[in-house]
């Protein structure tokens, strides 16, 4: 089984940054710090060994925030070097306290922090230490990114369009970025060109987030997007997936998908009728043209997953694309394994499925599920 990514910051890790920080500094006191955080440690989950350890590091560097900072970023680059980093479980993402030194401690002097994330984000991504700053410092912060738009590092670049995300998993919600996604519209435009894949991804998921409250303004800046011919397709797509999945006209307008399938679905089945959890069920559908003229369909399917209560809540999954011409039919099948994941946990009963085509339920059938996750 594949290490948790808490465990990655461990009494390995702290003994490391110890090292690390009195190389950056000669009054580090690194067995203090490998004191002050080895005890607790274990019994936290991921965010909060990180704050922990951020904290332990940051009341060990000079008092003056500027001159910690410099520290900060020495002990960044160190800790996410090859030598280094190339040890770890996780890589570079040991740097990740350095950054929340930044968020927790830095918002008093947004210069220099806004400063030192341009270094940082290099070898850990700031998109969560910028948040309190565009909270409390939002022109002056937003004024960065502006000039970072332009950087040679791609990490650097990426920072304006991720830090900025209305929903960033994990990140704090900004109010302002809430309200007006115009502020992170006008960053993420001048990277929809962006040469790295990277931070075009960003752009992508930005975008995304952005449509939970702004469907048709996303959809109409997607279909601008591609009419430009250096845009990447790919990229536009996976911003609109959401709005996809959810069969939004504009969107799927914007990517060539017929908006109103016309079909007759013949077959519509999932097998096994009941199951166990760790069982795979298969799908398959058999779906007919009855346009007079050539169809570009997305099909999906959603699973109406039953709750601790007996409520049931749809989830869609995706399951293909299919060009369609007059007269023509194809059958199509796909499996999918039942099982408990991170973000699923599965309870008995009857679990509904739908076939949607073109973001409309064409057809329905069902699967049980005999025993549960608890």
């Amino acid at each position: 089984m594949a290490e948790a990514l808490k465990d990655s910051f461990d009494r390995r890790y702290v003994e490391i940054v110890a090292d690390v920080g009195a190389a950056a500094w000669r009054d580090f006191d690194a067995k203090g710090f490998v004191t002050g955080v080895s005890d607790d440690l274990p019994k936290l989950e991921l965010k909060d060994r990180i704050n922990l350890i951020a904290d332990e590091v940051r009341i060990r560097l000079p008092d003056a925030f500027p001159d910690a900072l410099e520290r900060v970023v020495m002990m960044a680059e160190t800790i996410s070097s090859p030598s280094i980093a190339d040890e770890a479980a996780w890589g570079s993402g040991w740097a990740w306290p350095m950054c929340s030194i930044v968020e927790r401690h830095g918002i008093d002097h947004p210069d220099e922090s806004l400063a030192a994330m341009e270094e940082l984000t290099k070898a850990f991504s700031c998109e969560f230490a910028i948040r309190p700053f565009l909270d409390q410092h939002l022109e002056r912060t937003i004024d960065k990114c502006r000039e970072w738009l332009g950087h040679s590092h791609p990490a650097v670049r990426r920072l304006p369009s991720e830090g900025t995300r209305p929903y960033l998993p994990w990140g704090t919600r900004i109010k302002a970025l809430l309200e007006d996604p115009g502020i992170g519209i006008s960053l993420v435009t001048e990277l929809r060109h962006d040469p790295n894949e990277v931070v075009r991804r960003s752009v992508a998921n930005h975008l995304n987030d952005i449509a939970r409250a702004h469907p048709d303004r996303v959809a109409a800046i997607a279909a601008d997007w591609l009419a430009e011919p250096p845009t990447d397709a790919a990229m536009v797509r996976h911003a609109l997936r959401g709005l996809v999945k959810k069969g939004h006209a504009g969107a799927m307008a914007a990517l060539g998908f017929t908006t109103e399938a016309a079909v007759n679905i013949t077959r519509f089945t999932v097998e096994p009728a009941e199951i166990h959890l760790g069982d795979t069920i298969k799908l398959a559908a058999t779906i007919e043209s009855s346009a007079n003229h050539d169809q570009r369909l997305v099909v999906d399917f959603v699973v109406h997953h039953v709750g601790a209560r007996g409520e049931t809540s749809p989830k869609v999954f995706k399951w293909t694309t299919v060009d369609l011409g007059v007269g023509e039919r194809i059958e199509i099948e796909k499996r999918r394994l039942i099982k408990t994941a991170s973000t699923r946990r599965y309870y008995q009963g009857v679990h509904r499925v739908e076939l949607n085509v073109a973001g409309e339920t064409v057809a329905e059938s069902s699967f049980d599920l005999l025993d549960s996750s608890d």
